[in-house]
């Protein structure tokens, strides 16, 4: 499936007083919906701005001439790019310009931005690029015929991957680099990230029972994170990203409140809903159920998690499926954790991926 976005270029010039070190330098502004960005994940698309506000959302383009700047306002998220399929650079945008590289060698580089950091630390907002005067956009490779979405909670957005443990939550996370972005790639397929730390089925981390917060049943009729319930919460349109398969991988933080866990009555009928609200807004997608990463969550998730998903199934749901991950023992071992037993580092995560790969090429029917 080649989608291909037909949205008119918009090229402005405008001079830069700056001066630098050999010639008198102007740059071009190309505007975000230039025909020749191609956008991945959730966005809300715009002629002046298009905004993101999940992890792992990304751009890609091509560009001729030696330098390109991002025009990126945010409120305080980490970004990563590579230019020329080089190792991705990790960036945090300040002011309205962040320049990404310059003094390249003439002709046309491949640039892939992609947002590190979950939804819950805000709305970034892309409003273009500025290249050399004169230079232009090229048109990028095909997008993949393949998509994927992950759901999840911190282990599906990446966090405490990118070390060391010891540093700040939110500059320790590379949602690109989680396990769900790494199986696409081994499955040549392009992806989107629906994932919040701390979010639970039914349960939420350090949540009060009974919980009465947003959980993902709520949040993926969402484009953006909310934490909070509203008519004005943007409401995201699945034709804007169709997908052909989507990983749910929830449950750990329902079973992380030492003095009070979940009933099995109440689990199925809150993972149940999740997998009927995902099913309603992507009837024709493969829906693949996972056990949690986590050995230390139990027997009773798994056992919950496949219930739902057979009771569906023998209620008519023919594309609908389950993956026990800790069945023949732990996944992963210690050392592949953050030091914390729950959350997977970089190592971890290709793990994961490398142990659905097949699991999931078999049920999408990609072998």
């Amino acid at each position: 499936m080649l989608l291909f976005y037909n949205i008119k270029i918009c090229l402005t010039s405008k001079r830069r007083t700056s001066i630098p070190p050999y010639k008198d330098h102007s740059l071009t502004t190309v505007a975000p919906n230039a025909v020749n960005i191609q956008y991945f994940g959730r966005w809300e698309k715009g002629a002046d701005t298009s905004r993101c506000g999940q992890g792992a959302t990304y751009i890609k383009t091509n560009f001729t001439g030696t330098s390109i700047k991002v025009l990126l306002k945010d409120t305080g998220n980490w970004w990563r790019y590579s230019i020329d399929v080089k190792e991705f650079k990790r960036f945090k945008p300040h002011g309205s310009e962040t320049t990404l590289a310059e003094n390249l060698q003439p002709g046309t580089h491949k640039l892939v931005l992609t947002r590190s950091t979950e939804g819950y630390m805000g709305i970034s907002e892309f409003r273009g690029f500025e290249i050399d005067d004169g230079s232009r956009l090229e048109t990028p490779d095909a997008p993949k015929s393949r998509r994927l979405e992950f759901v999840g909670d911190s282990i599906t957005a990446g966090a405490k991957n990118d070390g060391p443990a010891s540093g700040p939550y939110n500059d320790i996370e590379d949602t690109d680099m989680s396990y769900g972005p790494q199986l696409a790639r081994l499955l040549d397929a392009d992806y989107s990230i629906v994932a919040k730390s701390g979010e639970g089925v039914i349960h939420n981390w350090a949540e009060p029972w009974p919980g009465k917060e947003v959980h993902t049943s709520d949040r993926y009729a969402w484009t953006f994170y909310y934490d909070k319930f509203s008519n004005t919460n943007l409401k995201w349109n699945v034709k804007d990203f169709p997908v052909d398969g989507i990983v749910i991988a929830m449950g750990t933080n329902d079973f992380s409140d030492q003095k009070r866990k979940p009933t099995e009555a109440e689990f199925v009928q809150g993972y149940k809903k999740l997998i009927q609200t995902i099913r309603h807004m992507n009837p024709q997608a493969t829906i693949i159920c996972t056990e949690p990463v986590p050995n230390w969550v139990g027997e009773k998730a798994r056992a919950w998690i496949k219930e739902s998903v057979d009771t569906l199934q023998a209620a008519g749901d023919k594309k609908l499926h389950y993956i026990g991950i800790n069945e023949n023992g732990p996944l992963l071992a210690e050392s592949d954790y953050a030091g914390d037993s729950t959350h997977p580092l970089k190592g971890g995560a290709a793990k994961i991926a490398a142990y659905l790969k097949d699991k999931v090429a078999a049920i999408m029917g990609w072998n």
